[in-house]
């Protein structure tokens, strides 16, 4: 038993040289030891078989495959005959077919998981190369390398995070002597964390740098035109301008930044991964760019609204509350449009036949029902006829010829067998927020408004 203890406690090392440490000498004890090294060796190769290499074309076609059985599932349950059905064993067997989907889709979901360990190594090296060209100083840390995402995120996620690093190294960290004089370490640190917040993963790029300009931010957006003079920004409108196409307050052009590509197309990217990015900063003391993204591009959790007889689908995280207003709440402002005074809060109302062609024929125009929605801080209600319920739904793509509609981040087959839109409420919220006028103004001339598909 000594023997074989001696020989399991140390696996990696050759069995003369722990035979010689444990101080064996006679010949029974060294049979005893082989035998010992090879039970060792199947244990070893028992372990090694527990894990199989699989191709990520079949994890993906499993999730897909997983996907429709959650479609077919909802079409079953929803189905009149089995909803007004009062056979008992009946809607037993419904409902644990349910909870086997569920766990299906979870385990399915969890093996597309990776973590972001690869990723963050990459970033690594880009803070190195670029500090050699812009002769700084710069220490990366990491925090979160081991929190998982989906795959998919991570092959999108790549590019934006390469340029957000890039101007945290080159617009973010200060020279040195410029940090000597400012009364700090003359290396810079950016911190990329990650870590999972309820149904999403947030990725965080601070740097202990110089902040955002607001002044020269400003300054840079009035002479594009893009702001009146004078006008009032609150910071978080201040900040959001960056991400103006084309915006740019380098004074150079290099071949690191300053050509005003980049963070536009960094937003446009994560909001195409159904994510939202807001920026925090603080003169003299650095900037915060975080990332919110959901755990999956395959499957969401889903509001059902109905508009007149269009059905569409609200992520249900972004929803705060539904209510069935008092008249009295309701005012309209500056005959801009409507607002719901809610807790001493007042909350833009927006309807979505404003924006898409839906038949509003033989429809009284009153405020049924609202939907409060919220993305970045900023609230917004949705005008609907009836909230159908909540469901689990898997995300369609709309097409190329779809791609792009404003307010709408993709499609789901209904239990009817229709497909529903997905809001997307970040894209709505700034919507409400910038006007209907001005959004129609970026659509396609020739496809201003949009039916949601038979």
């Amino acid at each position: 038993e000594e023997i074989e203890e001696t020989v399991f406690q140390q696996p990696n090392k050759p069995l003369g040289e722990a035979l010689v440490h444990a101080r064996v000498s006679n010949l029974q004890d060294v049979g005893q030891a082989l035998r010992a090294q090879t039970k060792l060796k199947g244990v070893n190769k028992q372990q090694v078989e527990s894990t199989v290499r699989v191709g990520t074309h079949r994890l993906d076609k499993l999730v897909d495959m997983v996907g429709e059985m959650v479609i077919a599932y909802s079409m079953i349950a929803q189905d009149d005959i089995v909803a007004k059905s009062h056979n008992h064993a009946l809607q037993k067997k419904v409902t644990q077919t349910g909870k086997i989907v569920r766990e299906l889709q979870d385990l399915s979901m969890s093996m597309r998981m990776i973590p972001l360990k690869a990723t963050f190594q990459k970033m690594a090296r880009l803070v190195r190369d670029v500090c050699r060209k812009v002769g700084k100083n710069v220490n990366l840390v990491t925090e979160g390398e081991e929190t998982e995402i989906d795959r998919n995120l991570v092959d999108f996620l790549n590019d934006p995070l390469v340029h957000m690093v890039r101007n945290s190294v080159d617009h973010g960290i200060e020279s040195p002597e410029e940090r000597i004089k400012s009364g700090k370490s003359p290396v810079g640190t950016i911190k990329l964390s990650a870590y999972h917040s309820g149904g999403n993963v947030v990725m965080e790029i601070s740097d202990d740098g110089k902040g955002l300009n607001k002044d020269l931010i400003l300054k840079k957006a009035v002479e594009r035109n893009l702001i009146e003079k004078g006008k009032i920004l609150t910071d978080r409108e201040i900040f959001n301008l960056i991400f103006e196409p084309g915006f740019s307050t380098a004074e150079t052009v290099t071949d690191v930044s300053g050509r005003g590509v980049g963070m536009d197309v960094v937003r446009k990217n994560i909001e195409t991964l159904r994510g939202q990015i807001e920026i925090t900063s603080e003169p003299g003391k650095g900037s915060v760019f975080k990332i919110f993204l959901p755990l999956t591009l395959a499957i969401i959790d889903g509001m059902v609204i109905r508009v007149a007889n269009e059905t569409y689908v609200l992520p249900t995280e972004s929803i705060i509350r539904s209510i069935k207003p008092d008249p009295k709440d309701i005012s309209t402002v500056f005959n801009e449009g409507k607002v719901l005074s809610i807790q001493g809060r007042l909350i833009p109302l927006f309807k979505l036949s404003d924006l898409y062609d839906i038949d509003l024929k033989g429809k009284n125009d009153d405020l049924s029902l609202i939907v409060i929605v919220e993305d970045d801080s900023s609230q917004a209600g949705i005008i609907i006829d009836e909230l159908v319920g909540r469901q689990q739904v898997v995300v369609k793509s709309l097409g190329e010829s779809m791609r792009g509609i404003p307010g709408i981040s993709g499609g789901a087959i209904m239990p009817n067998g229709r497909v529903g839109l997905i809001i997307d409420v970040g894209g709505l919220v700034r919507m409400v927020h910038e006007g209907i006028d001005s959004l129609k103004q970026n659509e396609p001339a020739n496809d201003k408004k949009m039916r949601a598909p038979n």
